[in-house]
């Protein structure tokens, strides 16, 4: 295993952003018409949540316990829910109809899943949580029913074991996500190669502890099955406090280093730290990374809860468990190094000192970012937006007793008749006699 460790001497943001920036960008055009599409979808020409419940909304029941993690198939497809009872369940998006349970340990939560993200009709998918163990499944064609799948366990590693840790606490993962290889530089022998073969893939798996672990994942195929998958450490890249001018916010007093949250585009990793920072690394030149942080003196101080990428990876934004949004600009200059810089707060949304769970970028061109958090509410934001944004262009959801851990989207469903379909993950701990409800919405 290649270890690296990165020095606390790592470049650090441009944070000379004012808090009352005096001059707030109005909504772009783009923005509002992709919003007021969204939202069409969702209320039709009602005027705001709470006047009616979504037209556009159907439910998936099955969970017993809170859902952590949930995420779409490529082909828009089957849907994956990682949940505190222990399972991960696979359901048809089309009919919101349960189709498989694939059972964990039942002493710990299922925290993450994440698919490969190959087409052509093969799935593969990878679950993780709180006993430290990854696990992949692949499925197959039922040989009585060619619309049913049939999962198989075909490869696992135990990160507890891989630690060499002898205490009972186990390293839970936080975060899946698939990389491909060809996008990332094998430098083990010292060049720089490219693979063609969209089969090989590196998952970056984040823990309980200060390091990102990259996998290499290669099936073996078998009559166009995979048979079994090897799981091998490419490399785990450790970081290191950077001093006590950085705040984690009032539960972490003392800025210990744990990752909430990673997020990848090209070739940079985002990690989301306890301390309030977030590391901004390349994998192909470790040399190019800068640290994003704020000041400990402002509003903004707390540890990050989660952050997304921009498709062309200039643009990174991340969630403050003090609910607010900050956007950044991420540039790499002609001297080799990254820069960034604070492009936008946005805030008024989300309920104060309420943690926000998650971001993602939407839209054909990316014109919007969807937040979510504990207080059950989705909202809209404008992706060019700049200086200090006091509200949303819009809530999209609002649920007060069900907080949102987790949110998908897909915009290429070919099982249904719909555009794509956007899903929602969360609750509470007690499903009472039903269970948990997951909502999805034709979009």
């Amino acid at each position: 295993m290649r270890r690296i460790k990165l020095p606390s001497s790592t470049p650090k943001a441009d944070c000379t952003f004012a808090y009352d920036h005096p001059n707030p960008t109005n909504s772009t055009n783009k923005a509002l018409q992709c919003a007021s599409s969204l939202r069409s979808s969702f209320y039709g020409t009602a005027q705001s949540p709470s006047s009616t419940n979504p037209i556009n909304e159907r439910i998936a029941i099955g969970h017993r316990e809170t859902v952590f993690g949930l995420a779409l198939s490529p082909c828009g497809t089957y849907l994956a829910s990682a949940s505190q009872d222990s399972t991960v369940r696979i359901w048809d998006v089309a009919s919101h109809r349960l189709l498989q349970t694939l059972q964990g340990d039942v002493e710990y939560e299922c925290l993450r899943v994440a698919w490969h993200p190959r087409g052509g009709g093969r799935y593969t998918l990878s679950t993780a949580g709180a006993d430290g163990i990854l696990r992949i499944f692949t499925a197959s064609k039922c040989v009585d029913d060619d619309d049913k799948l049939i999962w198989k366990l075909v490869g696992s590693q135990d990160h507890y074991r891989l630690l060499n840790e002898f205490s009972e606490d186990r390293p839970q993962i936080y975060s899946l996500e698939y990389v491909p290889r060809q996008s990332i530089v094998d430098d083990s022998n010292g060049t720089n190669q490219t693979f063609a073969d969209d089969e090989y893939y590196y998952l970056i798996m984040t823990s309980a502890d200060d390091a990102i672990y990259l996998w290499n994942v290669q099936s073996k195929n078998k009559e166009n099955e995979a048979s079994s998958i090897d799981i091998t450490s490419h490399s785990v890249v450790q970081f290191e406090q950077l001093g006590q001018n950085q705040f984690g916010g009032p539960r972490n007093p003392n800025n210990a280093i744990y990752i909430f949250d990673t997020a990848c585009c090209k070739d940079y990793v985002g990690v989301a730290l306890s301390d309030g920072t977030c590391r901004v690394l390349s994998v192909h030149d470790e040399s190019r990374q800068c640290v994003l942080s704020l000041p400990r003196e402002s509003e903004l101080g707390g540890h990050l809860t989660g952050l997304s990428w921009n498709a062309s990876g200039g643009r990174l934004v991340t969630c403050i468990a003090c609910g607010k949004v900050v956007l950044w600009s991420i540039q790499l200059q002609e001297d080799g190094k990254l820069y960034s810089s604070i492009v936008a707060v946005l805030e008024g949304g989300h309920e104060v000192m309420r943690p926000l769970f998650g971001a993602r970028y939407f839209g054909e061109s990316e014109e919007l970012i969807l937040t979510w958090g504990v207080d059950g509410k989705v909202c809209v934001w404008d992706a060019a937006s700049q200086g200090a944004v006091t509200s949303p262009i819009c809530t999209l959801i609002s649920k007060p007793d069900y907080p949102v851990y987790a949110l998908d989207y897909s915009t290429n469903n070919k099982s249904s008749d719909s555009k794509g379909c956007l899903v929602i993950g969360g609750g509470s701990s007690d499903g009472g006699f039903l269970g948990v409800p997951m909502y999805l919405y034709d979009i």
